[in-house]
């Protein structure tokens, strides 16, 4: 039994992307820790941080725009650098998705719990909301593909409406639109705008994961490449835009948008309506929701042919007969993000803490395989003489971007436990490689 084919309208293939990035969920959780760094040049960061993420979505769609699949970049960077390099690749976006899927379950239970106690006065299991999420995520990604986009677009339409609600209003009271303290870059420097460049790319990762719908995309050659390209212009306008306004706007408050742990809510304060800043976070908790479905939806699809391939048991290559959606590894992926967030918070280890923990794990099985993939574009463009040097810029433009945004979050060396996430992943490619070699030499 295969896929369903062609049963997502072009809007609903743009829906996985645009859930997979979450835009909603920045203006409360990354701008203010990307203000931290960049102060006044935070807009800059982010500018920078879209057209860099432009440049590689522009070597992703070198083979979604020739080729219709559901492993995405598994199956491109095996076209441009061989099979093995594929697997690495694959085994680098697992891990990506499945801890981004964690992320998402232990930021629904952070908000639910916040969220309860504000309007109800009721103290919540954080437990049984993150078993409450993944529980209804993984039916949803089970039940039906159609039901998982359409949903996915609706919560995050929802959320950043409000979002822009707030920002808007809160930009016309201002005696002017022109902050010159921001559009001159006032005290700001490079390192300043580099820093925050690392943080800002953070938050498009997961905009690929429209490609691993090649299959049930209607019109895939056209409708995912036109996806990934739209999530990184939409959101990355957005991100621009908001940032902006909440820099602007937030000035001279107290706390400090750096030290702000609630911005939409501060700002929504200082524009006399409070009460919108409440369902703000009630649409970002949903967003998250959203964003745990997309990123379930782009593992299952990728366990699903590396176990096709023979790299995992042959269970989670299977379809369900009725709704045609890798039920057996959809299973799987929730239950391993399910089970990550629970252990760490079984330890003590504090809900908004394990976001940035396992948030950093995950972008750094993103940006290997954006990089890999980026490198294999340049490849596969070469083998076929299309090559050109405008093509040749934006691989090499997507290279520098990514691996700049590496190094900024390895150097200067960051406090414990982060100093230690890079060794946990080199570990885990580590075992990947060993598994790889091994399949190889038994085949």
């Amino acid at each position: 039994m295969s896929f369903k084919r062609g049963v997502l309208t072009p809007l609903e293939t743009l829906a996985q992307s645009i859930a997979g990035i979450a835009p909603s969920a920045t203006p409360g959780m990354l701008i203010p820790i990307v203000f931290g760094f960049a102060g006044n040049g935070t807009w800059l960061a982010y500018l920078l941080a879209t057209i860099g993420m432009l440049f590689t979505a522009q070597c992703i769609n070198v083979f979604a725009s020739r080729q219709a699949c559901h492993g995405s970049l598994y199956t491109f960077v095996s076209q441009g650098l061989g099979a093995k390099a594929g697997i690495y690749t694959g085994w680098a976006m697992l891990f990506a998705y499945i801890f981004c899927g964690a992320v998402c379950v232990t930021e629904f239970a952070l908000f639910a719990i916040s969220l309860t106690h504000d309007f109800l006065h009721l103290s919540v299991n954080g437990y049984l909301m993150m078993l409450a999420s993944t529980l209804i995520t993984g039916y949803i990604a089970i039940k039906n593909i159609k039901l998982s986009a359409s949903l996915m677009l609706w919560l995050e339409l929802l959320s950043i409406s409000l979002i822009l609600l707030v920002v808007v209003i809160a930009l016309g009271k201002q005696d002017t639109a022109m902050d010159l303290q921001q559009l001159k870059l006032s005290t700001v420097n490079f390192e300043n705008v580099r820093m925050g460049l690392t943080l800002a790319i953070f938050g498009f990762v997961a905009f690929e994961s429209a490609a691993s719908l090649g299959f049930e995309a209607a019109d895939p050659l056209k409708s995912v490449p036109r996806a990934l390209l739209m999530s990184v212009m939409l959101s990355g306008g957005f991100f621009v835009f908001v940032s902006y306004v909440m820099v602007f706007c937030l000035r001279g408050q107290v706390p400090g948008l750096a030290q702000c742990s609630t911005p939409l809510l501060a700002l929504s304060s200082l524009i006399g309506m409070p009460v919108l800043g409440h369902f703000i976070d009630a649409g970002i908790m949903l967003s998250f929701f959203a964003a745990g479905l997309a990123n379930l939806n782009a593992a299952a699809r990728m366990l699903h042919k590396m176990s096709e391939d023979g790299f995992f048991h042959r269970i989670f290559s299977d379809t369900h007969k009725t709704n045609q959606t890798p039920h057996n590894a959809a299973a799987l992926a929730s239950t391993i993000s399910l089970l990550i967030a629970l252990t760490l918070a079984a330890l003590g280890c504090p809900l908004l803490e394990i976001v940035g923990w396992l948030g950093t794990l995950a972008t750094f099985g993103f940006i290997f395989a954006y990089v890999l993939t980026s490198i294999s574009a340049a490849k596969l463009l070469h083998s076929i003489k299309q090559l050109t040097t405008g093509k040749m810029l934006s691989i090499v433009s997507s290279v520098a971007v990514l691996l700049a945004s590496l190094i900024g979050s390895l150097y200067p060396a960051p406090p414990p436990p982060y100093n230690l996430l890079p060794f946990i992943f080199v570990v885990y490619m580590a075992v990947a490689a060993v598994c790889t070699h091994w399949r190889f030499k038994t085949s």
